[in-house]
Order: structure tokens, then sequence, then C-alpha cells
């Protein structure tokens, strides 16, 4: 297990989990947890061999966001704020980004700031227990551009501006209502563990390709990127992947993609 203060990565397989592990905080985020996480998440994309990752948090909550008590120190003056919006943006994007399908598994609070790491997962299985909340109109806070705009793309306009403006929190039947969460589970981790299996076997290339064009697409504040959605469909079709599924058809045998 590699640890980073308050984050730990385990690995399992083809399998990486990433856990806030803050506890006594209820895995609260701090501005240092937040630039690791783009770190961590950079790295992921440079390792051919991992089919997905698990987002989580330690003990029975998935995180109250980020640490107020971190602000005086990190998010004090404009720039200081203006830097802390550039490194959330920074990590989420870089879960966004990743060309692996990223689960959330989310137990008790996810508030907040940790509702946009949860967005920027492609899935989010949720525990009965589970509450969501974005209380940014308790502390006279804009939520970013992107974290927006992912709220959007899952919940559509009506709902997104109830979140935001009412400020309250919501339960799971309605996070599965609105399309915030993908499932619940007595256990969100071994779901999300489960999930993730059903993808492992199948093509990288086509997973991170799809991904890649969906989110582009979902994302209304930026233009489509056409050039990067072609590259991916002809690094696809120029694959060695895309070969051995054709002879894996054609020979009635399962494939064996190695994401090249």
């Amino acid at each position: 297990m590699t640890s980073i203060e308050g984050i730990d990565i385990t690995r399992e397989g083809v399998i990486a989990t990433v856990t806030l592990n803050r506890p006594e905080r209820k895995n609260a985020v701090t501005f240092a947890m937040w630039q690791a996480l783009a770190d961590i998440f950079g790295e992921f994309g440079r390792d051919e061999t991992l089919r997905g990752v698990i987002l989580t948090g330690a003990g029975s909550t998935f995180s109250a966001g980020a640490d107020i008590g971190d602000f005086e120190q990190n998010r004090a003056s404009t720039e200081q704020g203006i830097a802390y919006e550039v490194a959330v943006d920074a990590a989420c994007d870089a879960i966004a980004a990743l060309g692996r399908p990223v689960v959330a598994a989310i137990r008790g609070h996810c508030y907040g700031g940790a509702c946009n790491l949860a967005m920027a997962c492609d899935f989010r299985i949720i525990s009965a227990d589970a509450r969501m909340a974005i209380p940014a109109a308790k502390l006279s806070i804009v939520y970013g551009v992107k974290g927006t705009a992912r709220l959007l793309a899952l919940v559509g306009l009506a709902e997104a501006k109830r979140i935001f403006f009412s400020a309250q929190g919501f339960n799971v039947a309605h996070a599965l209502r609105i399309g915030f969460a993908q499932g619940v589970a007595e256990d969100p981790l071994a779901a999300a563990k489960e999930l993730l299996d059903d993808f492992s076997d199948l093509a990288p290339l086509s997973i991170a390709g799809a991904k890649a064009i969906l989110n582009s697409l979902s994302m209304r504040d930026l233009p489509f990127e056409a050039e990067g959605a072609n590259a991916h469909i002809l690094r696809a079709l120029n694959s060695a992947d895309y070969s051995e599924g054709r002879a894996a058809f054609a020979q009635k045998r399962s494939p064996r993609f190695q994401g090249h």
C-alpha cells in the first residue's frame, strides 16, 4: 500500500483503490490532498496494466468535502482562492480524464467538494445511509464552473438549481431518482469492485475513447474536442487490440486485450 498524508492507495490485481483517510475529520480534503489527487490520477494514466479505480473514504463516511479549517491558511485571499479552485479543478479533471472507469464508493456524508470528486467519477455507488449536499450557499461560495457543469450533466437544470439554491442535503432515493447515483449497496466498495470486474476484460482503448467523447459532449462549458475524439477513434482502429478482437471473434474465443 502506498500512503500519502490523508490518502491511501492500494492495488488488487488490475484495480486500484484510492481512500480518503482522515476519519477524525470525516475525510475532509485539504489543499495538499487536492494537489496529491491530481498527481495520483495523472500517474494512473501512465499505467497500462490498470483497468479501473475506486475512490472511497475511510470509515463510515465518504468525505465532508473541502476542509474548511484549511481555508484560513490556504484560501484567505483572492490569490489563494484562485489557486485553491485551480487545485480542485486539477484533481477532478485528472479523475475525469483517466482513460479507465472510476467508481466512487460512497458511505455516509458526501458534501460540497466531495460531490465534485464523486461527480468526476464515472459511476457513484452509495450506501443506504448516504447523504449528499452542496452547501456552498451557506458559505457564500460559488461552486466552480466545471463542477457545476458536471452536476448539470448528471441531474438536469432544475435539480441542479435546487441543489445549489437550497444548500440542503438529499438522500439515497432522491440521488437515484435524479441520476446522481447509479446504484445502492450495503457494501458500496464491494459493489464498485463488481462493477469494475464487468469492464476489466473488455477493450481498454474502446472504454477510454468512449469516456473521453462522452465527457467532452457533457461538459457544456467547453467546446467539443473533435480532434481528440478522432485521435481516440484512429488509435483504436490501428491498434493490436482491434486485430485481436477480430481474430477472437473469428475463432470464437475470448479476446485478450492489452490496451495498445
